[in-house]
């Protein structure tokens, strides 16, 4: 498959680049052409912290009448960001269906969530609308095992070849079938097959397993946000579950780390986990009196929980972080966002799935692979977003990033012992 054949859109270079980047493998069975990118491109590419895909096949450039050229001149230089992303999941050649697509999404929970099961959807649609591959989604009826498997069951029973499937909901669910299907690929994202008792289980080779380095991304927010002059912190988690605790805990290095680079000891942590997900009083008003008693910024990291800590932050005119998807556009109380890009996760897992032709390849049969800042798969938002920092420039962030994706700044991800930190924490 040749890219730029489904829809000749004129998009932001970012956007671009991760469309060109992810078809790998999508077009394994037919013809393509290697093309070298030149030492300049790689380095533009390397500096956004973009994955770059080594061999694509480019079309031959359609010819712009002079009208043509001067309507895009005139044009801003990047499109409005949700503008960009509609065009790039229109689905103009019937890739979706209601039943029977290829690859098959199985929801825990509303598909349009504008957090995480939409960034997984997302990722589902850039890979199979730019490579031509039908897929579906289903959703769970209940919340049993029973309900969980009858889904991913109700998935195969229509021609699925490969379920896309996230949480720990799934976990029993996917171990029970990935022996009984094994025709069928999965590929579970935060979670791994467990038994009936609860224990990790082997993973069979038709299964991928994706978990994220949620600490890097948690540790970048707190290290800028000390940088650009904030002191008193809050850090407010969702369900106290392994993804949550990684962030929270990145986080509480990135502060220790940033306050002893620049030599400061004012600097104070409030730490709390709500126990769901979802907003509400209770979460409202530990945000308000945190606010009121001189917190500056709330980590607020756990499904829609937000919410409440934006309407907190919007009444005190405190600052928050967000989590999962950048978070920007909810309010002016945002300053950043510690994102784990899962739409990227998925599309490499994809690419791979597709580039051995309908299968996992070796380096991903039965394989848990954890995607961090070294695949791009964890940062703070830079690209089609608005910088909101003003005392540190996105420059500086990247020498920090590049630090933690080389290995340089090693951020610790265990998660049943607290941070050892010089920064005062209130538990």
């Amino acid at each position: 498959m040749k890219i730029g054949t489904k829809r000749p859109l004129v998009i932001s270079i970012s956007v671009g680049l991760i469309l060109t980047g992810i078809l790998t493998g999508c077009g394994a069975a037919g013809q393509r052409e290697a093309v070298e990118p030149s030492g300049e491109t790689k380095e533009a590419v390397e500096t956004v912290g973009i994955t770059f895909v080594d061999q694509l096949e480019v079309e031959e450039p359609a010819r712009v009448t002079i009208q043509e050229q001067m309507k895009i001149e005139e044009e801003p230089e990047e499109a409005d960001y949700r503008d960009v992303m509609a065009a790039l999941l229109s689905d103009m050649y019937g890739d979706y269906r209601e039943e029977g697509g290829e690859i098959a999404f199985v929801p825990d929970g509303a598909l349009i969530d504008g957090i995480y099961n939409e960034n997984i959807y997302d990722g589902i649609c850039m890979y199979a609308l730019a490579a031509g591959v039908s897929f579906s989604y289903y959703g769970v009826e209940g919340e049993s095992l029973q309900d969980y498997r009858d889904a991913l069951v109700h998935a195969v029973d229509n021609q699925a070849r490969i379920i896309v499937c996230a949480g720990e909901n799934f976990q029993k669910a996917v171990y029970e079938l990935q022996n009984e299907y094994p025709q069928i690929s999965f590929l579970l994202i935060d979670g791994v097959p467990e038994d009936e008792s609860g224990e990790a289980a082997d993973v069979a080779d038709n299964v991928h397993c994706v978990t994220f380095q949620e600490e890097q991304a948690g540790y970048l927010a707190g290290y800028m946000a000390v940088m650009e002059g904030y002191r008193r912190f809050g850090f407010i988690g969702g369900v106290e579950s392994a993804p949550v605790i990684r962030y929270g805990y990145g986080y509480l290095q990135g502060i220790d780390d940033a306050a002893g680079s620049m030599a400061i000891e004012d600097v104070s942590v409030k730490y709390w986990y709500a126990g769901t997900y979802e907003p509400g009083q209770e979460i409202l008003d530990k945000a308000s009196a945190w606010y009121e008693d001189g917190t500056e910024v709330i980590f607020a990291c756990g499904g829609r929980l937000y919410e409440s800590v934006v309407e907190a932050a919007e009444e005190k005119g405190g600052m928050m972080i967000g989590a999962d998807m950048d978070q920007c556009r909810e309010s002016e109380c945002v300053l950043t966002s510690a994102v784990k890009d899962i739409a990227n996760a998925v599309i490499i897992s994809l690419d791979d799935y597709y580039a051995a032709g309908g299968r996992w390849s070796e380096n991903f049969a039965g394989q848990v692979q954890r995607c961090g800042a070294k695949e791009n798969c964890t940062g703070l938002p830079v690209l089609n977003t608005e910088w909101r920092f003003e005392n540190i420039t996105i420059d500086e962030y990247y020498k920090v990033f590049h630090q933690v994706r080389r290995g340089e700044i090693e951020v610790s991800d265990v998660v049943d012992v607290r941070p050892q930190v010089s920064v005062t924490v209130e538990y």
